[in-house]
């Protein structure tokens, strides 16, 4: 062979390969026969550049079929799931079938589980998302069916097609669901109990579960010991989440590398008793990878755990056959080796969370090495003192690196940090991680002995009690504040590399030999553990090309701000329209609400803060759930708020206003005239619908709620010619009249409804009537999330979900009519 492949050049084209599943369309997914077809042409080329002793070519072709050959293999793992989930849309609704508890996700106040059933002949069983259904279909009834993992029930099933709402910069279900490997939806009719498979780690559960009955933290205890979530304490899991300390909750990379530890330790301590010959480094590393695998078991070998875990094992046959790798080098073969085992971990928010963490740190101990620094004011002689204080140091070390460069992406996943966190941290983390997890472990695996469970408890009861202290410093931040976050931190970054560039080229480091802080001793600059040169030089070239590419973003954004936007959220069945303007807000309704919930907390208020938006009107146009189930929690989280509705209901509300026939106001240079209804009502039905003409001097903008056919008749001419129509009740036949549509004309039809609704919203007819006008329709049940930015010259149209959509975000099945 007259050349080499370098390893580390093919870890990145497979980390390339793989990276695509995360932008690629459904239509652009590579298919087995045209990889084999690429990789055929390939391999000839490289045979023919070869022979012709082109051999940097032939090297460069073999990168390529490399990349091809990456390429198909994670294309074919999302086709498959896709093919999956679509011919599972297509069959039928109702199905009867056994099921296998996989895992629970709730089982509260209701229970959702994840299950292996065979819903298809032609097809392999399939991982599905089930939703339990009460015993009796009443809402007062809410009894439940209590299942365990491992059990296996003759279920019916009522299945739909994989679907999720879709909103700039939310939660996407439908991408968590092929995370997760689901193929399929349903709710579960009813179910009788046939079988009980329990392994050891599910009895070990069940008899954790029955022992921790009655205590405060018994969520918390599981969630440590299992990774069982489904019995967490709502309340808790907001003070950890608010205290950026949830990352102690689930079993991750921390616990697992916690336990690998404790196995070497307890080896260590065994090879003390041994002669010196028989001591070696093989034993403790095994045992380490025993008590770790013990432990990811536990944990139902969760996707987090099987990271970590096969990241220690490949640390631990790296050290064996004595090889040396890089921290970065290690890094690319876990990503890869990852990827390669399960292509869809790209697409889980944690695999990012917990690669980002770690890139974070090897960077941080690169750019800041602990002993960077030379800290002679106090010298400690005692040796467990300075031990311990070393300790201490590194901890808050290892904290202020995450605060400094694991800051941008939790603020792209999570859109808020926590002022505290830093400080939470450095308490909880130590507490956690070499008391509280151990003595889970013990109480686990020794079923309780000795009061182990209530003394786990009690330390749970105490952390939690102190991290609780700290969750009000929870700071939410939006997408340009965070931008602005960024900037900074790359800008500080970009000092720091100057600084050390300039004293490491003043004088071969004579300036450093200087103190620091002038005082009887000295902090100093170690020179030894400073960064290389032409590592700060590579990183000079990062920080000012990231730093580039933000400031050309935001004033990319600034150029092209719209005079004013109008949003049609996607809260499903129901209604939520966002008038904008210099991150002000008018509401138009807040969707539904159900019991400990609402589409205002899941999708509007979450929309709000990522904008940085304010608002300064609510308006309600009738009182029917899914349009002003929300209203609470708006009115909660903004106490200021006008609120404006075509009813007396909520009368008692302060900065309380009446939509009335004939109402105009001005708001930020928009004039909103009020068309409907034409008296106030106790409470307000579909005819009483607060009807909105929306006026900026050069486009009209009509939003009817859920007028019907007649009350559209009485304000039709008031309104004229439109270019924008909110279509009436969700597309119903009852609303949107040929004489009505005939009149205001739109060029644009917005249409707010959930897919596959029981009601077949939009009606073919309205439909019908809106392209004999030539019409544009837009429905959040396809596109989701649709907005329009109002431009002098035109309107541009933005939908969340489009034909250039990443597969994962594609409808599956029957398009929604």
């Amino acid at each position: 062979m007259k050349f080499a492949l370098k390893l580390d050049v093919i870890l990145w084209l497979i980390i390339g390969a793989g990276l695509s599943l995360l932008y690629v369309p459904k239509g652009l997914l590579m298919n087995l026969h045209l990889m084999f077809w690429l990789v055929g042409s390939g391999a000839l080329a490289v045979l023919i550049a070869y022979a012709f002793t082109y051999y940097n070519t032939a090297k460069c072709l073999i990168y390529g079929v490399i990349f091809v050959l990456s390429l198909g293999y994670f294309h074919f793992q999302a086709n498959q799931l896709l093919s999956q989930a679509e011919q599972l849309a297509r069959v039928n609704n109702h199905i009867s079938t056994p099921i296998k508890i996989e895992k629970i996700l709730h089982q509260q106040d209701y229970q959702t589980i994840i299950a292996t059933a065979k819903l298809a002949e032609k097809l392999p069983e399939q991982r599905i998302y089930l939703q339990w259904q009460s015993k009796n279909n009443t809402v007062s009834d809410r009894k439940i069916e209590a299942v365990k993992v491992g059990q296996i029930w003759q279920a019916e099933l009522l299945l739909k097609p994989l679907a999720s709402r879709l909103n700039q910069g939310g939660f996407e279900r439908q991408k968590w669901y092929f995370s997760q490997g689901i193929s399929a939806y349903g709710r579960v009719k009813s179910a009788v109990k046939i079988a009980e498979n329990f392994s050891w780690r599910e009895r070990l559960l069940q008899v954790s579960f029955q022992q921790t009955q009655g205590l405060s933290m018994q969520g918390l205890l599981l969630a440590l010991g299992f990774g069982e979530r489904a019995w967490l304490n709502p309340e808790h899991w907001q003070i950890y989440q608010k205290t950026n300390t949830a990352h102690l909750i689930a079993i991750s990379g921390l616990h697992i590398g916690l336990a690998m530890l404790l196995g070497f330790a307890l080896a260590r301590v065994m090879q003390f008793f041994l002669p010196t010959h028989r001591i070696g480094v093989i034993w403790p590393l095994l045992c380490g990878i025993f008590i770790a695998l013990i432990y990811a078991q536990l944990a139902g070998f969760s996707i987090p755990t099987l990271r970590a875990l096969l990241a220690l094992c490949l640390v631990c046959v790296i050290r064996m056959l004595r090889c040396y790798y890089t921290a970065w080098q290690y890094f690319q073969w876990v990503v890869a080796l990852l990827m390669l085992w399960d292509p869809m971990m790209l697409l889980s928010v944690s695999f990012w969370l917990s690669a980002g963490a770690v890139a974070s740190l090897i960077l941080w101990y690169q750019l800041v090495p602990l002993d960077c620094i030379k800290w002679q004011i106090y010298p400690i002689k005692n040796t467990w003192v300075k031990k311990l204080v070393r300790w201490i140091f590194s901890l808050f070390h290892l904290q202020l690196g995450l605060l400094c460069l694991f800051t941008p992406i939790q603020l792209y996943f999570f859109h808020g940090m926590a002022l505290s966190g830093m400080i939470a941290n450095l308490f909880a983390v130590p507490l956690f991680s070499f008391c509280l997890v151990p003595m889970v472990l013990f109480a686990a695996l020794s079923q309780g002995a000795l009061g182990s469970w209530q003394g786990a408890n009690w330390l749970a009861e105490y952390l939690t009690e102190y991290l609780a202290q700290w969750q009000g410093y929870w700071l939410n931040i939006s997408h340009k504040q965070g931008q602005w976050i960024v900037i900074l931190l790359l800008g500080l970054g970009l000092l720091y590399v100057h600084f050390l560039q300039y004293f490491q080229q003043n004088s071969q480091l004579k300036v450093m030999k200087k103190p620091i802080l002038a005082v009887k001793k000295s902090i100093s600059l170690n020179a030894e553990k400073l960064p290389n040169p032409r590592f700060l030089q590579k990183m000079k070239f990062i920080f000012i090309g990231l730093l580039s590419i933000m400031l050309i973003n935001l004033g990319w954004q600034g150029i092209n701000t719209p005079k004013w936007r109008l949003e049609t959220l996607d809260v499903g069945q129901g209604l939520a329209t966002l008038l904008v303007k210099n991150q002000r807000g008018i509401l138009y309704d807040t969707g539904a609400a159900w019991r400990n919930g609402s589409m205002a907390e899941l999708e509007i208020l979450p929309y709000l803060q990522r904008q940085g938006i304010v608002l300064d009107k609510l308006i309600l146009s009738h009182d029917d759930n899914d349009h002003s189930g929300g209203a609470e929690a708006i009115l909660q989280a903004f106490p200021e708020v006008e609120l404006m509705a075509s009813s007396r209901k909520n009368a008692s509300k302060k900065h309380r206003t009446f939509c009335l026939q004939g109402k105009q106001w001005q708001w930020q240079g928009l004039t909103i005239t009020a068309l409907s209804p034409q008296q106030i009502r106790d409470r307000a039905e579909n005819p009483d619908s607060c009807v909105l003409l929306i006026d900026d001097g050069q486009y009209k903008v009509l939003l009817t709620g859920d007028a019907d056919s007649q009350t559209e008749s009485q304000f039709a001419d008031l309104a004229g010619k439109i270019e924008i129509l909110q279509v009436g009740h969700h597309g119903s036949k009852t609303s949107s009249s040929e004489y009505f549509i005939k009149t205001v004309q739109p060029k644009i039809a917005l249409i707010s409804s959930s897919r596959g609704n029981p009601w077949h919203f939009p009606h073919s007819v309205v439909l019908a009537r809106l392209k004999a006008q030539q019409s544009a329709v837009y429905n959040t049940a396809d596109f989701g999330q649709i907005s329009l930015l109002f431009f002098p010259e035109q309107i541009k149209i933005h939908t969340a979900r489009s034909e250039f959509s990443p597969w994962y975000r594609g409808l599956i099945g029957l398009l929604a009519k």
